[in-house]
């Protein structure tokens, strides 16, 4: 059990890594599925705590410090949501521009 707990340790911070990579180069779907590939591996982790009891205490310390790493990508998620959010507004700020625009211009 131990390559397990291991092996999903590497995979989770490597899954970490990634994700954080993808939301700086703002490709948010990449890292919307690497999101859904990392739930995928902390459900493994539950699965083997459930498993083995030997491996819970472990298990568990692990989870702890998983925990830490889920708040520093929640905390990344929402600034790159404020930072996608703004610019849809400027964006939207610009259409309504426009808009006034044509139809000022359409008056004269």
């Amino acid at each position: 059990m131990k390559v397990t707990l291991i092996s999903l340790n590497e995979a989770l911070q490597d899954n970490f890594h990634l994700i954080e990579g993808l939301l700086q180069q703002q490709k948010y779907d990449e890292a919307i599925q690497c999101m859904d590939n990392r739930l995928a591996l902390i459900d493994q982790l539950a699965q083997l705590a459930k498993e083995c009891q030997l491996q819970r205490q472990v298990v568990a310390e692990f989870a702890a410090k998983l925990s830490i790493q889920e708040e520093k990508l929640q905390a990344l998620t929402i600034s790159y949501h404020n930072i996608v959010f703004k610019k849809l507004v400027q964006v939207g700020k610009g259409n309504k521009a426009g808009q006034a625009y044509n139809l000022n211009s359409k008056e004269f």
